[in-house]
């Protein structure tokens, strides 16, 4: 078939393919080679003593060790006492991972070429990994990779709004607020970049507190370049915004059109946001919606360049530095001390008689006492209700149980043992009361009986 009757969404970057990928990054190896031109573009430098000679573990094919030798451009070589190694996964997303390199390449070609993203539900079998847990914090590090730190503003034309997205899943009932009631939804606002008053570029989206000036100020001048000209509806919290220009169009009157018509770039990037959050996660959370914010984003602004956003996410992983569990999930004690109802809630009633027994006793908070109390049920051991059954049939009809018990062989005498039995017991061994002697003293208790 022509691809002029049937066009490609793929004109402009078509994604690589599972088979090549297959080939370019077959093991650890291929991909620590990568990592290494990513690194050190022009050779190898070692950060200790500045050596340009180095040689790569085979165990751990990340980990180059110094060969203590720098040759210059005119090929003298000088030699240093050092054998510094340096990993090529330190400071990066990676950084004190247990899990394949191959795993990660494999999990950032399936996240970039992917259109509509993946969860860690499904991200979990395709990698063969155990656990939800695993699957859950590698997504989240890669997602913090989609993130470029010295991204350049939004230039020209733009156009910002605000919204609301409810943070519930999607088999929840609606619930919440109305108009401007923070209660149930979260306030966000976004803006999108406009080329040539009528094509959409690069956009971003960003959670704020509440809709007045100091929060909309605050991303304006964060995310929009000076001398830019924005256009949005009629609130008056955009008004006097320093060194750029602003067009606002007033959607409250009478016969004013539609604001999707009006402002048609931004209400269809919330749009895109909202279904496509309730289509791949099902819905969102208050907590992580930065992190799924910062995906749509990265996906929106390289729509038309699959091929590069794997080279993307691992570039930009290597920039970002050392991300911890710490860092995605926050304070978990300060979560919980702001959520005790919904613990209370989930927690069986057992369980939560017994923490709080044990919390008047050893005199900890609840949330100590539910984990104490969760470990030891954790440490329960198996009682048989029914007796153990032996192994043996059953005894027939009229069979006594017998009370024989195992008798020993009779001792050997040490005339036995001079003579030459047991030859293969080691000498000075225990043989049921008889110790063997050393062969040089049987031969004189030989000759001397003779």
């Amino acid at each position: 078939m022509s691809e002029s009757l049937f066009p490609t969404r793929w004109a402009n970057d078509k994604p690589p393919s599972l088979e090549k990928f297959t080939s370019d990054f077959p093991d650890d190896y291929a991909c620590a080679e990568y990592l290494a031109r990513k690194r050190w573009r022009s050779g190898f430098r070692c950060p200790k003593c500045g050596g340009n000679r180095a040689w790569r573990l085979e165990a751990r094919p990340w980990v180059w060790e110094c060969q203590g030798v720098v040759v210059d451009d005119s090929g003298t070589r000088a030699r240093t006492a050092c054998r510094h190694q340096t990993s090529l996964i330190a400071g990066t997303v990676m950084h004190g991972t247990h899990l394949p390199l191959r795993t990660w390449f494999l999990a950032a070609y399936l996240l970039a070429t992917h259109s509509n993203g993946m969860s860690a539900l499904q991200l979990q079998p395709k990698l063969g990994l155990g656990s939800y847990k695993t699957a859950w914090l590698l997504l989240h590090k890669l997602r913090r990779a989609m993130v470029d730190p010295d991204r350049r503003p939004l230039r020209g034309m733009i156009e910002i709004d605000e919204t609301n997205v409810p943070f519930r899943r999607k088999d929840e009932p609606e619930g919440g607020g109305q108009g401007r009631s923070p209660i149930g939804k979260i306030f966000m606002i976004g803006a999108v970049e406009v080329q040539d008053g009528k094509y959409p570029a690069r956009c971003r989206l960003q959670r704020i507190v509440n809709i007045n000036r100091e929060s909309l100020h605050a991303f304006i001048r964060y995310n929009t370049a000076v001398g830019s000209l924005l256009v949005t509806d009629g609130n008056t919290a955009y008004r006097r915004l320093p060194d750029r220009g602003h067009q606002a169009i007033n959607l409250s009157a009478v016969d004013a059109p539609p604001a999707h018509e009006v402002l048609p770039w931004v209400h269809r990037l919330f749009a895109n946001f909202k279904r496509w959050s309730y289509g791949t996660y099902h819905g969102i959370r208050d907590k992580h919606v930065d992190i799924y914010a910062n995906e749509f984003v990265f996906r929106w602004n390289r729509r038309r360049h699959f091929q590069s956003n794997v080279d993307t996410i691992l570039g930009l992983g290597q920039r970002i530095g050392r991300t911890t569990w710490r860092d995605i999930v926050g304070d978990t004690r300060e979560w919980k001390a702001a959520h005790e109802d919904q613990i209370r809630d989930m927690v069986r009633p057992e369980r939560l008689d017994r923490a709080k027994d044990y919390a008047v006793e050893h005199g900890c908070d609840i949330f100590d006492a539910l984990d104490e109390v969760r470990r030891q049920e954790k440490r329960w051991r198996y009682v048989r209700r029914k007796p153990r059954r032996s192994a043996l049939p059953p005894r027939r009809a009229g069979e006594e149980r017998s009370t024989r018990r195992y008798v020993h062989p009779p001792s050997l005498a040490p005339d036995d043992i001079a003579k030459g039995y047991l030859r293969h017991v080691p000498v000075g061994s225990k043989i049921t009361g008889a110790r063997r002697k050393h062969p040089s003293l049987e031969t004189q208790t030989m000759n001397s009986a003779l």
